[in-house]
């Protein structure tokens, strides 16, 4: 029996939506607003709009790659088993760089934290609430989307708290050319690339396929529904974020300061828990649930020892690779890491590697006719091809602006560390043992198999 066939299928529609908002809702909206309202005005209202739907774009691929072969650890299996086994590891890889920003979770929320209890120490309520965090997880998916869930409903109220007070006190007449777009259609679609980080995350559900119980139909749905649902509710959000103070002085400052304004005290509290900590607990609690199960493939692959992707008997879940990213999250949070040092490690390659995927949704018809024409949700190949381009491109577009921003030692930094991925990839896969071996494809039966 393999490890993944000891995953439990638990998770239904109202899981992988809590999931899924859980990971979107995070620290962007609340800090990002500011500094989107800085570069486009009260453009930032349009901004979330038109992100949210390029977000659907660049992720929809991989809504129909769910849809058609729904696995655990979708976007590595989508990427070794569509591309090449390689070009699928050379991604794990960089997607484990990226799991730095689970201490950026855990941090923020300890910096919200202390400004309501001023005495309340930083770094060790950073590494309580990563452990508790795991601990669920490791007890249990269900448990953790039953978690995720309640977290979830209290931080969308404590939003439409803020949503609900803050609309009566709209000034309308800032929402004019000259006020939305102060630095013209760069500044905009500047904007516009910075708050792809707010509205992205769904896709991460592509991850659970193997523990849904409806995933064909559950993994398009859920990326639509709250990709879409949550780009409005910050729509709603960013208009009360610029039309109530004047523009200069909400510039480049947190969402919180809006909220002091528009709140009664009692309220403004429920909304820096409810609301800017809940954030960032969901989407920190959302990544445990969904972090492992591409390098749990990957184990299975032979790619690393198998061992450390076992899974728990007892609670059926991967509890030395739960361990192994709980690490990854606690040693930035001892050691001091800066925030400023962990948001820029993390961020810097990220949209590339949400390309990959939209690339091998190029090759599912050609190589899986079956399964892509039995799919609950599709598109014709040419337009599934213009899709993974529109993708592919948006993404190196946001990319770029993005790292444009990195201090040049950790472009260097990042740029080493690909590169030794590459080399790893390149003398482990040329290996006997790995020109000899096969991989598992896609199919009913899993009959199918590539080879290097």
């Amino acid at each position: 029996m393999s490890e993944e066939s000891k995953l439990k299928k638990v998770l239904g529609l109202w899981d992988v939506l809590g999931i899924a908002a859980g990971q979107i809702i995070g620290a962007g909206v609340m800090s990002l607003t500011g500094i989107a309202i800085q570069l486009t005005g009260s453009g930032v209202t349009p901004a979330y709009i038109l992100s949210a739907v390029i977000t659907i774009f660049t992720i929809m691929p991989i809504a129909i790659l769910g849809s058609a072969i729904p696995t655990t650890g979708g976007l590595y299996r989508y990427s070794s088993r569509l591309l090449s086994p390689k070009i699928g590891f050379f991604w794990m890889l960089l997607f484990i760089l990226l799991q730095i920003t689970i201490a950026l979770y855990a941090i923020s929320f300890a910096q919200y934290l202390q400004g309501l209890f001023p005495t309340v120490p930083i770094r060790p309520v950073a590494l309580i609430l990563i452990t508790v965090l795991f601990l669920a997880n490791i007890i249990g998916v269900k448990i953790a989307a039953i978690v995720e869930r309640w977290m979830v409903i209290v931080l969308l109220l404590s939003l439409v708290i803020f949503v609900v007070w803050g609309v009566p006190d709209i000034n309308y007449s800032v929402f004019n050319m000259n006020d939305m777009f102060p630095d013209g259609f760069l500044g905009f679609f500047t904007a516009v690339g910075l708050i792809s980080f707010a509205t992205g995350g769904a896709q991460v559900i592509a991850e659970l396929g193997g523990e849904m119980k409806n995933p064909g139909r559950d993994i398009p749905l859920t990326i639509v529904i709250a990709t879409i649902g949550i780009g409005v509710m910050y729509a709603f959000m960013a208009t009360i974020a610029a039309g109530v103070l004047p523009i200069k002085q909400v510039a480049g400052e947190p969402l919180t300061a809006v909220a002091g304004e528009v709140l009664p005290r009692p309220l403004f509290l429920v909304f820096m828990i409810g609301g800017a900590m809940f954030a960032l607990a969901t989407t920190l609690n959302a990544t445990f649930s969904w972090v492992t199960k591409s390098i749990l493939i990957a184990c299975q692959d032979g790619w690393l020892p198998k061992r450390l992707g076992a899974v728990n008997r007892k609670f059926g879940t991967p509890h030395w690779l739960l361990t192994l990213f709980y690490l990854i999250g606690a040693i930035p949070i001892i050691t001091g890491l800066s925030l400023e040092t962990i948001a820029q490690l993390g961020t810097g390659i990220s949209l590339i590697v949400f390309a990959f995927p939209a690339v091998a949704a190029t090759q599912l018809p050609k190589k899986y006719p079956e399964l892509y024409k039995n799919s609950p949700f599709k598109v014709s190949p040419g337009k599934l091809y213009l899709l993974a381009v529109i993708a592919v491109v948006l993404l190196g577009f946001q990319s770029y602006l993005l790292i444009s921003s990195l201090e040049l030692k950790y472009i260097l930094g990042t740029f080493v560390y690909i590169v030794a991925a590459a080399l790893y990839v390149i003398i482990v896969g040329n290996t006997q043992k790995f020109r000899s071996k096969k991989f598992s494809g896609f199919s009913a039966n899993g009959g199918d198999s590539v080879e290097f």
